[in-house]
This record gives structure tokens, sequence and C-alpha cells, in this order.
């Protein structure tokens, strides 16, 4: 049976008010283009665009995540405002910080709009403010101020927009929206960073390189940081492989999403970053076993290999690929190094950590104190010239500059997210939403790995994530319960 004959005429007919406002708006564009200017139309169009973009993001704030994730992949390049007064570097202006108060702006209006009254709970609220107090306690007797209070507002800003992304990402084509500009702007990434490579242009300086132990330049994006640059991409890789595992779709699609994920690996690997090699292969084995398919963890590790001494022949740098992922397994028996001076510094780190904790075990040091008075707990031996004095292990940095009751409180927050998660997933029934959400957990626990030798606690993707996870939870319980 036909639409026609299940549905009223009247309901396709066209408004003739409606038709005459757009008839009018072709002429007064094919007019402009005539007598003004011929770039008066593209203007026009242009203002037409932002004034629709304007009303959909009113109606549906989720329409700006897509620019969040696209700011939040420009990094340094959509920085908008540099260093500022006589404290150089601690604070600045990019394009993520203009989308994050847009979706604050759209967010509250469409909450005026609908008179909304109810909201989802944030269910890990309690020990993220524990967290918070403690961060916010330890101002008072940091010795790195006002560092300390530009990075707590900037964790306070970031717990903000968890629980935002978690309101805003309310339907299904929301979360394929958010996945679709992650495989898009992840894709650009991956290509950048290759050209980066091969051409030898936008990576760190040579004496940075030179360093830390290295001898290549590393990929960086759009990114000040290679690390980061590849944890970026890892949360890209991992929500789409885990649709493209566990949920039906047709082959072109399929085959859009193995290509994107091969070229944003191919990124990762151009970063020469160790820690998210090591926390993307986590992130996929988790994917695997929630996915109850752990075979194939075997079957592409076997393969990975294949193709890594395959290329050694053909491919720059691929060798080094190679020796730099199996200098992994010979940090113990290489540490001092010269090779290795990234690793050891790492455990060095740590070490210093754990003696400012001893110092001050209940509230530790200070938030941000770390660098400021590392000189006075670097162990005997550590490599100074290597320039290097920020934490490079999240947990072990909040032990020594927060003490036992900040520790408690972010390992409380990390077990509740992982316990929550997990149980979640249990009763999860639509393919698609337990797909991603299942690249979520992975996300979630690749980034705990990642940041055991990176300490960037305020990473934007990381805390995206969080809040897309419960997004997910909350969208697939709605379908769930209908």
């Amino acid at each position: 049976m036909s639409i026609l004959a299940r549905k009223n005429l009247q309901d396709y007919t066209l408004n003739p008010r409606y038709f005459a406002v757009f008839i009018f708006f072709l002429i007064a564009l094919l007019a402009s283009a005539l007598f003004i200017n011929e770039y008066v139309p593209a203007i026009i169009l242009g203002a037409a665009c932002v004034v629709c973009f304007l009303i959909g993001a009113l109606v549906q704030p989720w329409i700006i995540v897509p620019i969040i994730v696209f700011t939040t992949g420009l990094d340094s390049s959509g920085r908008l405002i540099g260093e500022a007064g006589k404290i150089r570097g601690i604070f600045h202006a990019t394009g993520f910080h203009l989308a994050f108060v847009l979706l604050v702006i759209f967010l509250l209006t469409n909450t005026f709009l609908k008179r909304r009254i109810h909201f989802p709970e944030f269910e890990i609220k309690t020990p993220l403010i524990l967290f918070l107090i403690s961060i916010a306690i330890s101002l008072s007797y940091s010795p790195n101020q006002p560092e300390a209070t530009v990075s707590f507002l900037r964790i306070f800003a970031l717990v903000l927009f968890t629980y935002m992304i978690q309101v805003v990402i309310d339907s299904r084509e929301a979360v394929a929206a958010v996945l679709w500009s992650m495989v898009l702007i992840s894709v650009a990434g991956a290509v950048m960073g290759a050209y980066q490579v091969i051409t030898g242009q936008f990576h760190l300086p040579v004496e940075v390189i030179t360093a830390l132990g290295g001898n290549v330049p590393r990929a960086t994006g759009t990114f000040h940081n290679p690390n980061i640059f590849a944890s970026f991409l890892m949360s890209s890789v991992l929500p789409v492989f885990a649709v493209l595992l566990n949920h039906s779709m047709g082959k072109a699609k399929r085959l859009l999403f193995l290509v994107s994920i091969a070229i944003s690996m191919g990124g990762v690997l151009a970063s020469f970053s160790r820690s998210s090699w090591v926390a993307t292969i986590i992130g996929i084995m988790v994917i695997l076993i929630l996915s109850r398919k752990l075979r194939y963890f075997f079957i592409l590790i076997f393969a990975s290999i294949l193709l890594i001494l395959g290329l050694k022949e053909f491919v720059p740098f691929a060798e080094y690929i190679f020796e730099r992922f199996v200098s992994i397994f010979t940090l113990f028996s290489e540490f001092g190094s010269i090779g290795r001076t990234s690793s050891t510094t790492r455990i060095f780190l740590i070490l210093a950590s754990f003696d400012m904790f001893a110092d001050n075990p209940l509230l530790g040091i200070g938030w941000r104190a770390f660098p400021h008075v590392f000189a006075n707990y670097a162990p005997p031996g550590y490599p100074f010239w290597s320039h290097v004095n920020e934490p490079h292990t999240v947990l072990t940095m909040i032990l020594g500059e927060l003490g036992l009751v900040g520790f408690v409180a972010f390992v409380w927050f990390i077990g509740r997210v992982l316990f929550l998660s997990l149980k979640n997933l249990i009763v999860m029934q639509d393919s698609y939403l337990r797909a991603v959400f299942i690249g979520l957990i992975a996300t979630f626990i690749a980034f705990q790995v990642n940041q055991t030798f990176n300490g960037e606690l305020a990473n934007n993707m990381f805390w995206f994530s969080i809040g897309l996870l419960f997004a997910v939870k909350r969208i697939e319980q709605k379908i769930r319960s209908v």
C-alpha cells in the first residue's frame, strides 16, 4: 500500500506563503549578483546558513557537539588568544573554548524554551565534587599560584562539560553525528600527521627529540604534543572499531569505517607515541573481550607484526617503529641509557611523586606544585638536560599534589565510571548503541593506560568520552523502556 493511500494528501500540500518566501529569496540572490556585487549572494547564503545553524542548535543543542570535536582536533592551530600578561603559558583561548561557550548558551536557551525542569542524574557527581574540593583546598597552599587556579578552573569546566554532553546527546541521531564527525576529523588529522613525518614539517624541535632519545620527527597534527595527538586519534579509532565489529551495516559503510580505522592507526603510528600504542592495543583487547571475540586479537597482532616486518625495507621509519615498539619491553634492562631517556625520566618522576606524598600524605603539596618543587625531589642521576619537570603519571601526580584525600576521590571516580559502565552493558539490547558503548568503555580504559605514561588529565576527549558514555546509556535505557 502506498504512502498516499495511508496518509491524508493535505499533509503534503505545499504552504504558498513559504513557497513565496523561497522564490523571493532566490530573486533577491539573483538581483544582488546582477546589480550589486557578485559576492553578495555568497554572503547572503553564508548568513542564511549561520541563521539556520543557530536556530537548529537552539532546538537541538547537540548540533554543536561535532564542532566541539572539530575544535578539539585543532588544538594549537585553533588558538585565538596566545599567552597573556606577565604569566606566560598558563592561559590561552582556542576554538574549543568558543564551542564550549556556545554549548552553554544553546543548552540554557533550549532549557528555557522547553521549560525543562527534569535533568538526567549525574551519577559520578559525588567523587568528582570531592576531587574538585580537594583541589580547591590545595590552592590555599600551592606554591605555584596562579597557574594552579587556572588549572582548577579548567578541570571544573571539563567536569561541567562532561555533564553537558550527557544532557545534550539525547538521540541515536546525535550519537551518529558525533561518531561520523570523529571519523572525518581523525582521518584528516592522521593524513596531516603522516605528511608531517614524510616531509619533516610541523614536528617537535630537534633539540627536544634528541633530549628524549628520539632520532626522527614525530607527527603532532595540529596539536602541540605528539602524545595528545595520538590520544585524540585513539579516542576516535576505538568507538568506530567497536561499531564495525558489533553492528551490522552495509558494505559501503563497513568499508568506509575500515579505511578510516586504517588511516587513523597510521596517524597513531606516525606520532611515535609508545604510550598511545600500548593504550590503543589495550583498548582493542577490551573491545574484543566485551564483544566475546578475543580470538581476533591474536590475528590482529600477528598481522600487524607481519606488516611492520614486511614494510621495514620499503617504508621510511618502519624499522624505527618496530624498534620503538620493542623498546617498551626493554625498560628495565636498558634503564638509564641515553636511548631510553624518555622511559627513564618517567620512572624518576614517579619516584619523586612518592617522596612528595611522604612529606605531605594527607593533603599533598598543592595542585600544580610538582613542576615548581621537582628540583628538590629529583632522584640522584636524573637527566636534567632532558628539560622535563612535569609529572607523566596522573595517579602518582594526584597522590603527590593532593595526598590521600584527592587520590581516594579520583580512584573512586575511575572505579565508579567503570563499575556503572560494565553494569549497564549487561542489560543493553540495541545493537548500535551497545556497540558504541563498548567502544567508549574501551576508550575510557585506554585513557587510564595512556595517563599512566602521560599526565594529561585535562584532555578534552577524555572527559568528552565519559559524558558520551553516560549519554549513550541513557538513550538506550529510554529506547528499551518504550
